[in-house]
């Protein structure tokens, strides 16, 4: 999180306004239950932004994740939007550094238009990659979440098409690190 705050703090002077909506636990566990309640929830989120030293201003969702919803209900997206309400820029993940792309195209078109320069609207896609390290995020999920969040993660992706197999080798690097029995579903 240090690094999207410095990065709204150097375009702040651009005018660019930051805010994290913060939605629901995406890996609830032992260390983060779900919200049990709306001041359960703001408790969670402020104790979030003590933990995490997040600066930006945080705004709370609604307990069923209206707003969530409203923006498509992905775990981790971003979005920038124009003071007219205008989407100029949506991701399903917070990467910091597509962001910074982002924002440096918004203030060349903004600096253009101020020059007197005629723009012209194109749409774009692009699938960039991020690095992923399996270790690193299960390392994560036991460090924040707890053992639970880590296991209900597991359960989620072994309930898809690859079933069990498909988790195995995180699940033993899990057990392995706190030595737990695995929660494996019931098989049929």
């Amino acid at each position: 999180m240090p690094a999207l705050d410095a990065l709204a703090a150097e375009f702040e002077p651009a005018g660019v306004s930051s805010v994290f909506v913060y939605t629901q636990e995406a890996h609830p566990g032992d260390n983060w239950p779900h919200h049990s309640g709306f001041e359960h929830k703001l408790d969670a989120a402020r104790k979030f932004v003590d933990e995490c030293s997040i600066h930006r201003p945080m705004l709370v969702d609604t307990l069923d994740g209206e707003v969530h919803r409203a923006y498509g209900a992905l775990p981790n997206m971003s979005w920038i939007i124009s003071r007219t309400g205008k989407i100029l820029y949506k991701a399903d993940w917070t990467d910091p550094r597509t962001i910074r792309q982002a924002l440096e195209q918004i203030g060349y078109e903004i600096d253009e238009k101020r020059g007197g320069a005629h723009m012209t609207s194109y749409y774009m896609e692009t699938l960039p990659q991020r690095p992923n390290s399996t270790e690193e995020f299960m390392q994560g999920l036991l460090d924040i979440g707890g053992p639970r969040s880590a296991h209900e993660f597991l359960d989620a992706i072994a309930a898809g098409p690859g079933g069990e197999q498909a988790v195995a080798q995180m699940r033993e690097w899990v057990i392995a690190r706190h030595e737990e029995k695995p929660t494996l579903p019931d098989s049929p």
